[in-house]
Order: structure tokens, then sequence, then C-alpha cells
């Protein structure tokens, strides 16, 4: 099957695919370990950082509780300004997808040197590193079809569950829809987070920035299929979950 046939009959956008999905989650991994290892924060996982948040307050501990709070600030305006950026794209008609991957590629690499060379604090890494998952997520977050979070899975993990529990109890009521293949979409997702947090840990113990350089090459491997990818490649932004 030649890929021009193979890209006509794609059910859904390239960035909404379970793969790029997962690769996605995978890159979110990464870059958590990098944060949580150096600076005791989340890159992607914003819920962790606001429990922080409140436990350092509690605690008078202000120099964390500043911290734990700018990841928050900055993640939330990563995911500002690349709603700007999709939506002035869009005005021009044009893709969105490589341009986002593209500035990720860029800002993720000069952090891994940063990091490597010892270039810069810890802390305005990690500050950066928060923004870009920002953008990432709010460029992506729809996996064939469904509403999902590649940069914090809690409700990934609500949602696989779920749709096991109806798979597993057809028979008290059947809905008539599928389950275990969404569901397994969802598991997708999950372990490639696990997996990027466990060998970002791992790289980072062999020399502080090597989880950053594999997610740059991952974002890089991303960026070169939605160049080269015929027909859909961004995902919906605003459709309702089927």
């Amino acid at each position: 099957m030649s890929l021009a046939h193979a890209s006509s009959i794609r059910r859904y956008p390239l960035l909404e695919t379970v793969w790029a999905s997962a690769s996605l989650a995978f890159v979110s991994g990464l870059l958590d370990a990098w944060t949580f290892g150096q600076v005791g924060t989340f890159a992607t996982v914003q819920s962790g950082n606001l429990i922080s948040l409140g436990y350092a307050t509690a605690e008078g501990d202000v120099d964390r509780a500043l911290l734990a709070a700018s990841s928050v600030l900055v993640f939330a305006a990563g995911a500002f300004a690349c709603s700007i950026l999709i939506l002035g794209l869009a005005r021009r008609g044009k893709s969105y997808s490589a341009p986002v991957l593209l500035g990720e590629v860029v800002i993720v690499t000069v952090l891994a040197v940063l990091s490597v060379t010892r270039g810069s604090e810890p802390m305005w890494i990690a500050g950066a590193v928060s923004f870009v998952a920002g953008v990432q997520g709010n460029a992506f977050h729809r996996e064939t079809g469904m509403l999902y979070g590649n940069i914090a899975v809690t409700s990934v993990i609500q949602m696989a569950a779920g749709l096991l529990g109806r798979a597993v109890a057809r028979r008290i009521a059947d809905d008539g829809e599928q389950h275990l293949r969404p569901a397994g979409a969802y598991v997708a997702v999950l372990v490639a987070f696990a997996a990027g947090g466990g060998l970002g840990f791992s790289a980072n113990a062999v020399r502080s920035g090597f989880s950053l350089i594999l997610a740059a090459a991952v974002l890089l491997g991303l960026w070169t299929c939605a160049v080269r990818g015929r027909g859909a490649v961004d995902p919906a932004q605003n459709a309702p979950t089927p």
C-alpha cells in the first residue's frame, strides 16, 4: 500500500493517532523527569505543583511555594501563547502542528545544552520546560477523536478504567459502543508517560540534561512526520468528544 493511499484512508489526523499521542506523553515524562529531579516541581502535572504550593505555604517555605507557583504560571503562559499562535495560523489557513513542534524542538534543545553545560540555574531551565509543556498540552489534546492529556494523565487513568469497566459489565447494560479499543489507546498513553519518566530519570543519572536531549529527538521525529505527512495533520481543537 502506498503512503498516499494509506494517508487517504487514515481516519484521524496524524497528531491524533495513538502512536503520536503516546509519543507526546513519552516526551512529557522525559520533561517531568528533568524538572522533578532538579528542582522538585513538575513540568506537566500542575495538580502536583498546586499541592506542593499549598503544602509549602502551610509549612512557611516561601522559596518552595514560589517555585511551585511559578511553574503553574509559566505553564499557563505557554498554553496562552500557543492559543494565540494557533488562531493566527488558522486565520491564514495554515497548519499549526509543524510550527509548534519545531518550536518545541528548538527550545528543548537549547535547554538541554544549558543543562549539560550548566549554563543556567536549574530553576530558570525548569520554568522554560514548563512553558514548553503548556504549549504542547494546548496544541495536542486529542487521541483518535477523544479528549486526553499527554501532559496530565489523571483523566486518562479515569477514562481507561471507566471504559474497561463498561466492557466488563456490558451484560448489565450495553450502550453498543466500543470500549476495549479506546481503553487500549488510553493505556498506551499511560505506559508511554511512565516510560518517559523512568527512562528520563535513568538518563539524567548519567548526565543532567540527557532526558531533554531525548525529548528533543522524539519531538524532531514528530515534526518530520508532520512536515512530510499527507492528509490531515492537526488535531481537532474544539470538536466534541464522540
